[in-house]
């Protein structure tokens, strides 16, 4: 049995996890973020004091650098699973075109399967009796467009609080941590360390060696860590990077140096944000928004999603300085006064926002790229396009309900954020492409694998969890023997 390190515990690490682990190897898992384990620590909150421990943001300063893309991803034993939305949407056909290692949605099927299975994936039990249900199909009645499905969730008896994110107090989300973490703990071959950052990966003798900062002396930030005492190294006989669309290129290209050469070309290119916006608005109903799972439905558009997204009254106020097209003073948008403050009465029961994801556009696909910068992740100022049609779909909605679109940053600054990036390490068949496509391992490095989001050749056109964990569960098959990398379950 081989010795395994596993850097990222989101969906590709602890996927892995499991599968090494009942295979009878052993396993130490490295997390950047805490260990959230504990009932006690769960707070519903939009303290930032609490927030920044569960998100990591890039750039950090995105307030004052304004920057025109912004990232945020989860950091926690769990990784993105933590913080996310639960929805487990497959990819359509159309996401596969041009996709490496023989994949295709039809291929794909069984491992969607097999994760919703142990994720225990169904809709919000009375989803369609929630108001914002209600507002979100009359608005897509009232346009013409499909009308709304309930969305598979990774939710066990959901209280319909509406506090999914940034962390579900209850319990009711199955995270990484409750299912795949938990069954390899239960094998008893799994060591778990949180609040560590890997540094880099380097091979001697057959083996590889991990070194690594610790970030507990951080009281939040923990992926800004880039200095002090260097640890390890840790040795193992496999490794696999698992930290996630701008974490694992940086730290692949802080190893190349003590790894067997790879082409590293397009190591942190081809960061794709999933098309990721939001549409807000105010509209004549009472949306009570709050309520229910962070969201619930989706219309099908195709190459993009429309979701209707939950809203905690102070989110807006937090995060966002709305905009209307009808308070600008010349040409300028005014975000105070008596007919700004007017405009937001009542606006905790009013506020109806859309979500989007898809394949960007005009020529914005998988344009971010991440470079490392003395140990943290340094994007590129490149702001990507939202999915042709999708921002108008969900203005119309808006109006449809005699409602008043908010302008948004993507309107005001040209500012696109994510929390859905996937790519940087893209798997191929070339060898220009690190990662081979067949079973996720760098090229030239035998044992060591890359299996998160940062895998995938570009945006799955859905929340891409389901298909992060898809194709991990297809490596994971590959890498034990289960499946032949050019043969696929039927």
């Amino acid at each position: 049995m081989a010795d395994v390190i596993i850097i990222g515990s989101g969906f590709g690490g602890s996927i892995a996890a499991k599968r090494f682990t009942e295979a009878g190897h052993h396993v130490q898992l490295l997390e950047l973020g805490e260990d959230w384990r504990s009932p006690a620590k769960l707070q519903q909150s939009q303290d930032t004091k609490f927030i920044l421990r569960l998100f990591r943001d890039y750039p950090v300063d995105y307030l004052q650098a304004k920057p025109k893309v912004v990232v945020t991803q989860g950091m926690g034993l769990g990784g993105g699973s933590l913080v996310y939305s639960g929805i487990h949407l497959r990819a359509p056909a159309s996401a596969f075109t041009g996709w490496p290692g023989g994949f295709t949605r039809a291929r794909l099927d069984h491992y969607y399967a097999r994760v919703e299975q142990r994720l225990a994936i169904a809709p919000l039990p009375g989803a369609a009796s929630y108001r914002r249900s209600q507002v979100f199909a009359e608005a897509a009645s009232l346009r013409g467009l499909p009308a709304p499905v309930a969305n598979p969730l990774a939710m066990t008896g959901c209280t319909g609080c509406g506090w999914c994110v940034p962390i579900c107090k209850w319990g009711k989300k199955n995270t990484m941590a409750h299912t795949y973490l938990a069954d390899a703990l239960a094998t008893g071959r799994l060591t778990i360390r949180t609040n560590v950052k890997a540094q880099r990966i380097a091979r001697s003798a057959g083996k590889y060696q991990v070194y690594y900062w610790g970030t507990g002396h951080k009281v939040d930030n923990y992926h800004t860590v880039n200095s002090g005492t260097l640890y390890g190294p840790l040795v193992a006989d496999w490794v696999v990077i698992a930290g996630g669309a701008i974490e694992s290129p940086t730290l692949l290209k802080r190893s190349a140096a003590g790894l067997a050469g790879f082409d590293t070309s397009n190591v942190g290119n081809g960061v794709d944000g999933t098309g990721d916006f939001v549409q807000g608005g105010l509209v004549n109903r009472d949306v009570q928004a709050y309520k229910g799972a962070i969201m619930m439905n989706h219309i099908d558009r195709g190459d993009y999603v429309l979701e209707d997204i939950h809203a905690i009254p102070v989110g807006p106020t937090v995060k966002l300085e709305a905009a209307f097209a009808d308070l600008q003073i010349h040409g300028q948008d005014r975000t105070w006064g008596l007919a700004y403050k007017q405009r937001f009465r009542d606006f905790g029961k009013r506020l109806f926002g859309i979500g989007i994801m898809g394949k960007q556009g005009s020529g914005t696909v998988g344009n971010i790229t991440v470079t490392d910068e003395a140990g943290n992740a340094r994007l590129s100022n490149t702001a990507y396009q939202p999915p042709p049609g999708s921002l108008e779909d969900a203005r119309n909605m808006i109006t449809a309900l005699g409602g008043t679109p908010v302008r948004t940053l993507w309107e005001r600054s040209g500012v696109a954020a994510t929390v859905h990036p996937v790519g940087g390490c893209r798997m191929g068949d070339a060898s220009s492409f690190a990662v081979q496509a067949t079973n996720l391992e760098v090229r030239g490095n035998p044992g060591l694998y890359v299996i998160d989001g940062s895998v995938l050749p570009g945006s799955p056109f859905r929340n891409p969890s389901h298909t992060i964990a898809a194709v991990a569960e297809r490596a994971m098959d590959v890498i034990l023997g289960v499946h032949a990398p050019t043969t696929w379950p039927t």
